[in-house]
């Protein structure tokens, strides 16, 4: 039974007894009476009817809860889930591989190989005879960087055939200018830089230093050490020729020094 049918029986009592009383008690009596009785029901019945509106009128805690705000992120597995999902998709796509950096495809390269003996003709300078040496000799773009890696994961020798004195001192002093020659890592120690007068005389340098790696632009050299070397570089010049050597197991054709190192 509800509260406020329990207040109405009790009202209906009350002035039942209120009307018993009139018969038996004096006027003032029973109006004061009746008054007091009248008044203790009427505040019973209010403070029932406004208590169950009060609670008619709260919301429940589930009303209570704030709506989801779409742009802030939920802190449930779900929402976290979702976020992380948007975050991904976010995300641009990766390409099918990263572009090897110049040290990363030279330590691919050489791999295994402790030495390695580069004649510098052709491949490291623009210049390819001893003649043109002469004059002047100019290091290729990118081709020191190249060099430079190399000499961290390598023992390296630079080779070069010049027809004299003035010769060497025009390439040595480019290749000092190109910050080859130092003992810093990254560097080739002087006394690794090696001239000589004839190209026989370069086979006969390279065999003497049985490198595991030889990188030459001359086909004659590169022929010269194919019994002798385990790994062979012929950097061909632009325009030239194909080799009749491209048949040989250890010898590799390039049309640069990035090339010959494992850059595309």
């Amino acid at each position: 039974m509800r509260l406020w049918q329990i207040v109405q029986r009790l009202w209906k009592t009350m002035l039942a007894r209120l009307f018993s009383l009139l018969g038996e008690a004096s006027g003032t009596t029973l109006a004061f009476t009746g008054i007091l009785g009248l008044a203790a029901v009427l505040y019973t019945l209010y403070q029932l009817r406004s208590g169950q509106g009060r609670k008619r009128d709260e919301p429940s805690s589930s009303q209570q809860q704030p709506p989801l705000d779409p742009t802030q992120p939920s802190t449930s597995a779900a929402g976290a889930a979702a976020a992380a999902a948007a975050a991904a998709a976010s995300k641009p796509a990766a390409g099918p591989a990263a572009a090897a950096t110049p040290a990363a495809a030279v330590a691919r390269r050489l791999a295994g190989i402790r030495c390695v003996t580069l004649s510098v003709p052709g491949v490291l300078l623009e210049e390819s005879s001893p003649a043109e040496l002469e004059e002047s000799a100019s290091v290729r773009a990118g081709a020191a960087d190249l060099v430079r890696e190399v000499a961290r994961v390598a023992r390296v020798y630079l080779m070069c055939h010049v027809s004299d004195d003035i010769g060497e001192a025009v390439v040595r002093g480019a290749l000092e200018h190109a910050g080859l020659l130092g003992a810093n890592p990254g560097q080739v120690p002087p006394h690794r830089a090696l001239f000589c007068g004839t190209l026989d005389g370069k086979v006969s340098l390279v065999r003497q230093l049985e490198p595991d790696l030889h990188i030459d632009g001359h086909e004659k050299t590169v022929s010269d050490l194919q019994r002798f070397v385990k790994q062979l570089v012929l950097v061909q010049q632009p325009g030239a020729a194909g080799s009749s050597l491209a048949a040989a197991g250890n010898i590799q054709l390039a049309p640069s020094l990035g090339a010959a190192l494992g850059l595309a």
